[in-house]
């Protein structure tokens, strides 16, 4: 009979795989992998939240399982929103899989206090290192805790401004703008020139808002050499969010934004776009799959580098965002070894560069951007990074009330005065780091002599 707790992994784990439409190999009830006995395969789980790339991993551990010489075979099961409760779970359970997606909403530094995932420092090799490069591999709080590698970099996602240039050319515009001031008056022009379509200027996906802003403030903001987190001296500095908040609020009392803004998701924004109805919007290097694939479009859309605050050359660094980490390897696998092996196939260049001619991700290790060919996605290549750069990660601490970002949606709505709500968000967020520091929980991150700028790899 299951316990409590393996029946509540196989429930989240059924609603998962339902969710996802997505077909799951058989388990044993005790969700353990099978032992190696003579003559019997070495069944490894590997579950994954991402199904951008379902059909290219499905294709290469596909070609794992019918030629290693270690009678090793992947169960690949790919989940949908709900990957981070039931890994969760399955973790406090003793039932974790034996290879699990690293890009999720739990921290790297969590599964280490959990002791959730496998060291990898004891199975790299001089050679594998130096294919990564200094730049990629030991990313504190990305992809190693406490100087110990626990995950190795693919792919990153970069962030645009997405624009319709059919809709550009109706409303006189010859080019995508180049300031805060400049999207605002874009957004206008678009709109009024798109009224009897039903056009508008600019879209925000803000049903989720802490997506929504790591796609259009935060990088617009860190592209100027800003952030909410003064590295220099280890506080939080809110103010630095007012010229971008107040241009969304623009955008929105002119009337520019897509209506319905409030409880948008990014699918049906991209649903929206892909019909001609939005004239900008900021998003990853997702789209030109989504575009090719999901939401296939007619429409002659471009891609262009944020606005920065006043129109000039950047002072900073667009952020690559999930860089330097892709999977982990359960601590409590039965079968580390045979899952390193796992790991160094997926990771090998037979993998990777397909992964990024495909459009999957944006390239970051030398040896797949050297090898790869331009990739055929319409529009890809113009998510290259240029000005973008992997930045630090800020140190993860309890805070009393509400996120910063539900925090912007009330400024934008008309809720709550700005500068009231910076002076709380600095209180609130600056105590719960003193605290945290004070316990001993986390360790402040303070950078000197740090310039976003020198963030970019030359």
């Amino acid at each position: 009979m299951m316990s409590k707790k393996q029946a509540a992994i196989t429930g989240l784990l059924a609603l998962s795989l339902i969710a996802a439409g997505c077909t799951t190999t058989e388990r044993t009830d005790s969700g353990k992998s099978n032992t190696a006995a003579s003559g019997q395969k070495v069944k490894l789980k590997f579950w994954t939240n991402a199904r951008h790339d379902t059909d290219l991993m499905q294709e290469k551990i596909k070609q794992f399982n019918e030629t290693n010489k270690s009678n090793i075979e992947i169960e690949y099961q790919v989940m949908t929103d709900n990957y981070e409760q039931v890994l969760q779970t399955a973790i406090l359970a003793g039932e974790a899989p034996d290879i699990m997606n690293a890009k999720s909403k739990l921290a790297i530094t969590d599964l280490v206090k959990m002791k959730a995932i496998e060291p990898l420092d004891s199975y790299t090799t001089p050679e594998l290192k130096a294919r990564f490069g200094d730049n990629l591999l030991k990313l504190d709080g990305i992809n190693s805790v406490d100087g110990k590698l626990y995950s190795l970099p693919n792919y990153g996602s970069t962030f645009r401004l997405i624009y319709n240039k059919d809709l550009f050319s109706k409303a006189g515009l010859t080019e995508p703008p180049k300031s805060l001031e400049e999207l605002v008056t874009y957004a206008q022009k678009i709109t009024e020139a798109g009224k009897a379509d039903g056009v508008y200027g600019f879209a925000l996906n803000m049903k989720n808002p802490v997506a929504a802003y790591e796609r259009s403030i935060m990088p617009m903001m860190r592209l100027d050499g800003k952030d909410i987190y003064d590295w220099k001296t280890g506080k939080y500095d809110f103010s630095t969010l007012k010229p971008y908040v107040e241009t969304i609020k623009k955008i929105v009392d002119n009337k520019s934004m897509l209506p319905g803004y409030e409880s948008l998701d990014i699918d049906p924004l991209r649903n929206q776009f892909a019909a001609g109805k939005i004239g900008m919007y900021m998003s990853l290097s997702a789209e030109p799959s989504v575009y090719d694939s999901q939401f296939p479009t007619k429409i002659n859309w471009g891609v262009a580098q944020l606005p920065t605050i006043d129109g000039q050359a950047p002072k900073g660094a667009n952020y690559i965002n999930a860089a330097g980490n892709w999977l982990y390897i359960s601590s409590t696998s039965e079968h580390k070894k045979e899952a390193w092996e796992f790991m160094q196939f997926i990771h090998g260049d037979d993998v990777l560069v397909p992964y990024f001619e495909q459009g999957k991700g944006v390239a970051l290790i030398p040896s797949v951007i050297s090898k790869a060919k331009e990739p055929s996605l319409k529009n890809f290549k113009d998510f290259t990074p240029k000005d973008d750069a992997i930045w630090p990660v800020y140190p993860v601490h309890k805070v009393e009330g509400k996120a910063w970002q539900s925090v912007v949606v009330e400024y934008i709505l008309g809720v709550l005065p700005l500068d009231k709500a910076i002076d709380d968000m600095n209180k609130r967020y600056n105590e719960g780091l003193d605290a945290a520091e004070k316990s001993g929980t986390v360790k402040r991150v303070v950078i000197p002599d740090f310039n976003a700028r020198n963030l970019i790899s030359k």
